[in-house]
This record gives C-alpha cells, sequence and structure tokens, in this order.
C-alpha cells in the first residue's frame, strides 16, 4: 500500500508536482484492484512480464494525465506526455527492478519517469519506487544515453535495438527518487560506493537519497 511518507522532494519539471505523481501511482494500482475485483482477472497471473509493464506504463501515463498539466500525447509518438504551455515532454517507463535506469528506442533529451511496482502475493501491484531526471540526449556532446546493440538469443529472436543510460544517466535518475519505499528497497555498500565513485563528474544533490552517506 502507499504511503505519503516515502514520498520525497526532488528536483521536477516545471508545474509537475510530486502529490500528483502519487496520485497516479495511487489511481493505477485501484485500476488493475479493480479488475481483480470486479472481473476476479489477475492481469499480471495472464500477461507476460515485459508486456505487463508496458500495460502498466500505459495506465500510469493516463491517470498522471488525468491529475496533472502533463496531457498524453496523442500522436503515440516520443514523448508519453506533454506539458503544451511549456513545450515540455515526460516520457514514461515502468520496471519491476528497483534503483534500474533508463532503457528506449529514442534516447532523447528530456525529462524521464521510472516507475517501478512490485508484484503482491495475491497478484496485485505495489508502486515501491519512482525515479525522474531530466537526461541529457544521444545527440548532445554529453549524452546520458549509449547505444545498445541487439544480438540474437537462443531461439533465434532478436529484441529491438534499444538506448540505455550512461552510468550518470542512471544516477541522475536515482537521485530523482521522488518515491522511496525504504521498507522493500535497500541500498547496498556497492550502490552507495558506485554512485561516489562518479561524485566528480556528478556532485550528489541535497535532494538525493545517497546525500546521508556521504563521508
Amino acid at each position: 500500500m502507499l504511503n505519503v511518507k516515502f514520498l520525497r522532494d526532488v528536483l521536477l519539471p516545471s508545474n509537475l508536482q510530486k502529490y500528483e505523481i502519487y496520485e497516479a501511482m495511487n489511481n493505477t494500482q485501484d485500476f488493475f484492484i479493480s479488475i481483480h475485483k470486479d472481473a476476479g482477472i489477475i492481469l499480471s497471473d495472464i500477461i507476460q512480464s515485459n508486456n505487463f509493464s508496458g500495460i502498466v506504463s500505459n495506465v500510469f501515463s493516463k491517470k498522471l494525465s488525468d491529475v496533472s498539466k502533463y496531457k498524453s500525447n496523442h500522436d503515440q509518438r516520443y514523448p508519453d506526455l506533454i506539458y503544451a504551455n511549456e513545450k515540455i515532454g515526460l516520457e514514461v517507463k515502468v520496471t519491476n527492478k528497483p534503483w534500474k535506469g533508463g532503457e528506449g528506442h529514442n534516447g532523447h533529451s528530456g525529462w524521464h519517469i521510472i516507475v517501478c511496482y512490485m508484484i503482491l502475493p495475491y497478484g496485485d501491484i505495489e508502486f515501491i519506487q519512482t525515479e525522474i531526471a531530466y537526461l541529457n540526449g544521444y545527440e548532445t556532446n554529453n549524452s546520458d544515453w549509449k547505444y545498445q546493440g541487439s544480438k540474437r538469443n537462443d531461439n533465434n529472436s532478436q529484441r529491438t535495438e534499444t538506448y540505455i543510460t550512461t552510468s550518470i544517466g542512471t544516477a541522475k535518475l536515482r537521485d530523482g527518487s521522488v518515491y522511496l519505499n525504504t521498507d522493500y528497497i535497500t541500498m547496498s555498500k556497492m550502490l552507495i560506493k558506485n554512485r561516489f565513485v562518479l561524485e566528480k563528474d556528478l556532485p550528489v544533490p541535497l535532494y538525493s537519497p545517497f546525500l546521508k552517506y556521504k563521508a
């Protein structure tokens, strides 16, 4: 169950509030609960993991569009949400892996939000972390993205080629953990060490959850 005590003050894009993100997370969870309750269907049981994450992403995007000035991009193109008054985009990704960096087919400059969920024993979802940051695109000199090629696996299938965040890009997202459920998510010594290895190139900001470990 979401708890407002795990909300954190981090750097957010113009006219987006942390409580709007929290409300969208809550409404997304309620959406899946209602399907389970009303139709007796547990979507996480019948949909392949990566496809399920895509569905969660779509629902979260819609719910954030409902409660904020960041509205769905009906062109079905990058980015997922747009604040039209200031032409600010927000790309949404969903994962079941905490502390995950960004991944996508574009690698563009802009704001990115990564929402992490876990599947509860009875099949519903609970969000346990949400990361958000502005990332420099692949076309810039200080890009936060690197090109990730794709190889065929043992089944002779091949994933679409993607971009993934560099260590700096991933650290920016982790620093921007606007929601962090510390009842479930911990920081390993290696995770903390890796963050401070980057201190010279990316100082740990005051809002980062890593700040308390700074010597």
